[in-house]
């Protein structure tokens, strides 16, 4: 597993935010400011410290801490153990959806999937269509037939796939051979990378940036793509409005007109 942040209380209370930061925690829970030198009002945890002489605790100069405070840190210790080696999988509360992700990366191909979804987390399987969720990863074996609405996804990896993006949907991450059958609508994805691919796009959709050998392999009507090693934003729209479309990013330097059905390469 992946070093995560959480917070256990004074009386025993496990506070935390998927993929979310030791202040970020403090912040959305409303956990009182602390102004004790040996932080008396809350402590942060995670896993290395079950593990790893020296930690946690009594690192911070905790010597007997409340005990529902231990109790609550050898409970989590036992949960992450468990789920960590693939038991009680279900039990998995859907707002610790890192920790999926992190089951994910044990198991691979043997995660159940059920836990598709959990937090957030899409891995494995196929899903028909989706409208408007926010997805935080979409990784591995994943796909999803058509995305669609105000859908968001942070990031998409592995051989994960959508064979159809339209509405309003973005996707805001594109890595290693993730791809996309067809864009349309106004969906976005913010950046294209390492060798992923997009088959063609349609309508306003746009890519704002591609590098790393990623490629669209055919661009329509309005859409457009930008390719961040030399600031070229590509469409097959003849009638481009050059100047707003540079004026969308100051890291556009020119427009290049292509053949409709052109392919464009980072």
């Amino acid at each position: 597993m992946q070093d995560f942040n959480a917070i256990i209380t004074r009386g025993g209370k496990v506070l935390h935010l998927p993929w979310g930061s030791h202040s970020e925690i403090v912040a959305h829970f409303k956990v009182p400011e602390n102004t004790s030198l040996v932080r008396q009002n809350y402590w942060e945890y995670d896993i290395l410290t079950p593990f790893v002489d020296g930690g946690g605790l009594q690192a911070r100069g905790v010597e007997e801490p409340p005990d529902a405070v231990m109790r609550a840190g050898a409970n989590l210790t036992d949960d992450l153990c468990a789920w960590h080696s693939g038991r009680n999988l279900r039990s998995i509360p859907a707002e610790w959806s890192d920790v999926v992700e992190h089951v994910y990366q044990v198991r691979g191909r043997r995660t159940p999937r059920y836990l598709n979804g959990a937090g957030g987390v899409y891995f494995s399987g196929s899903v028909e269509r989706l409208c408007d969720v926010h997805i935080m990863r979409l990784m591995g074996s994943a796909r999803i037939g058509r995305l669609e609405g105000h859908s968001v996804v942070e990031s998409m990896s592995g051989r994960s796939r959508i064979d159809e993006l339209g509405g309003e949907t973005s996707v805001r991450d594109m890595r290693e051979r993730a791809s996309i059958g067809k864009m349309t609508g106004r969906s976005c994805v913010e950046t294209l990378c390492q060798s992923t691919v997009v088959e063609e796009m349609y309508d306003s959709a746009r890519v704002v940036f591609m590098f790393g050998a990623a490629r669209v392999l055919g661009l329509h009507g309005r859409a457009v793509c930008g390719r961040a090693c030399d600031g070229t934003v590509f469409t097959a729209d003849e009638h481009v409005a050059k100047q707003g479309l540079l004026s969308s990013t100051d890291k556009y330097k020119c427009v290049k007109v292509v053949a409709d059905g052109e392919s464009v390469f980072a």
